[in-house]
């Protein structure tokens, strides 16, 4: 599974990668991939599976699928 982490997620994983490689035997609930990631839920504006946009509370995605977060994007 490939997973990108646009915007300011990147600051939650520990390298601050952009793009993160995954193995994932089982379909995994968006909800639960971002706890695992260490990512809070409420930092996520927009997440699409295979460039789809999706609701986290019900989406799931596999070893083959491509999935990105996208945080807010704010500015003053």
């Amino acid at each position: 599974m490939r997973v990108h982490l646009g915007g300011h997620l990147t600051w939650y994983d520990p390298q601050k990668r952009a793009w993160l490689e995954r193995m994932q035997e089982q379909p995994i609930g968006l909800l639960d991939l971002l706890r695992e990631l260490g990512i809070p839920p409420a930092e996520v504006a927009i997440a699409t599976v295979n460039r789809r946009a999706v609701d986290p509370a019900t989406a799931l995605a596999s070893d083959a699928d491509t999935v990105e977060f996208y945080s807010a994007v704010g500015g003053g």
